[in-house]
């Protein structure tokens, strides 16, 4: 035995024993532990690996302030999405445009056509806000309208940078198709789970495909939605977009 254990083939054995049993831990104690733990480490890898773009950001915007005095009150700004247990989420993303949307000129431009708006979102998957893998972010305005146990299940979980459904969604995905993915996805997700949902994300994006996967979620915002179906009135729109606007 203990040849056989000093052998290639034996020292093989026992580490795919232990990869396997550490596998079988980590899948019992995703949900409750190692999925915030994946989180933070892959998050604090990308801030390492991204470090040189918010200093570019950074250097860039400051110049641009300093030349244009007064045109934006910072190089970010805040906007509220809800999140997990229905709390409001403060998040940050960088400016590109004034408060008239105007392009803030070359700075802007760079900004937009790189894409860097929603860097900053690496920071709230490290700070826990919003997850590597989870449902949509909503905003308040749409959250107003999640009324059914069905609809309030996608609550349990933290919104994600990738939505599960990147496995099965396309063009004409509907709110309602969402929700039940949500569902399923807030009581059933797993480490297998979202390592398939990664995958299927991360192929999409080597063969340069968009998130049409999202469907009408992605044209239109859920009180939008409702209110082109005639589910809710004018004034039940307006009042919900009024939330959007302030933060309480």
């Amino acid at each position: 035995m203990n040849d056989f254990l000093n052998s290639w083939p034996g020292i093989a054995t026992i580490v795919a024993f232990d990869v396997f049993a550490l596998l079988i831990i980590i899948s019992l104690t995703y949900r409750w532990f190692f999925k915030r733990i994946f989180d933070v480490l892959c998050s604090g890898v990308c801030l390492i690996l991204t470090s040189p773009l918010f200093l570019a950001v950074l250097i860039r915007g400051k110049i641009f302030m300093n030349k244009n005095q007064g045109a934006i009150e910072g190089l970010t700004q805040t906007y509220y999405k809800v999140g997990k247990n229905e709390r409001v989420l403060a998040l940050k993303k960088f400016r590109s445009r004034d408060s008239e949307g105007q392009v803030l000129g070359a700075y802007g431009r760079w900004i937009e056509s790189w894409k860097l708006s929603y860097l900053p979102r690496i920071f709230e998957v490290f700070l826990g806000k919003i997850s590597i893998i989870g449902v949509k972010e909503l905003l308040r305005s749409e959250a107003e309208f999640v009324e059914t146990d069905v609809e309030k299940d996608r609550f349990l979980v933290r919104p994600g940078l990738i939505n599960p459904l990147v496995r099965m969604g396309d063009e004409q995905t509907t709110y309602e198709e969402m929700f039940l993915s949500d569902r399923k996805y807030a009581w059933q997700f797993a480490f297998f789970m979202d390592i398939k949902i990664f995958f299927s994300w991360l192929l999409k994006k080597i063969r340069g495909e968009d998130n049409s996967y999202m469907g009408e979620t992605r044209k239109e915002s859920y009180a939008e939605n409702l209110l082109k179906e005639e589910r809710i009135t004018k004034e039940d729109f307006e009042a919900a977009l009024e939330l959007d606007e302030k933060f309480d």
